[in-house]
């Protein structure tokens, strides 16, 4: 099963069981594929899916701080929920120690370069490549940092 259908699936499951933060944010998403798709002219991968995913959580991730700022807790546990809703799509998600390893073997992978920015950039792209969506790009990135330098 694809995941695309499995949010399919769920979203019917929530409608019936009248989860409203589930049906909420897999409608959400649901909308998202199928823009994504248009835009595309063909069905998305379950890679392209997972980026979405990703896309979501980020944004709700930042919803939930500004909420709490402005003083409205409410808004912000809706938006919580949604966030844990999306991160059951996600894989299983590495470590530190996992993704120091990782970004360990991608950088004896890859041909040598004075420049520690290039350096930086390479082995985020082929970490992205190789383990998409089992870490956060901002962890991976501060423990590339501490890697490189």
């Amino acid at each position: 099963m694809t995941l695309k259908e499995q949010i399919q699936k769920d979203f019917i499951t929530a409608m019936k069981n009248k989860d409203e933060s589930t049906k909420s944010a897999l409608s959400g998403l649901k909308s998202k594929i199928t823009e994504a798709e248009k835009v595309n002219g063909s069905e998305l991968s379950d890679s392209d899916i997972l980026k979405l995913i990703n896309k979501g959580i980020k944004q709700r991730e930042e919803s939930i701080r500004l909420f709490i700022e402005g003083s409205r807790p409410e808004l912000a546990v809706k938006e919580s929920e949604e966030r844990i809703v999306l991160m059951n799509y996600l894989p299983v998600q590495m470590t530190d120690e996992e993704i120091e390893t990782a970004v360990r073997e991608i950088i004896v992978g890859l041909p040598t370069m004075t420049n520690a920015n290039a350096l930086s950039g390479k082995t985020m792209g082929e970490f992205n490549k190789k383990y998409q969506g089992m870490a956060d790009s901002k962890r991976v990135s501060e423990i590339i940092k501490k890697v490189v330098s």
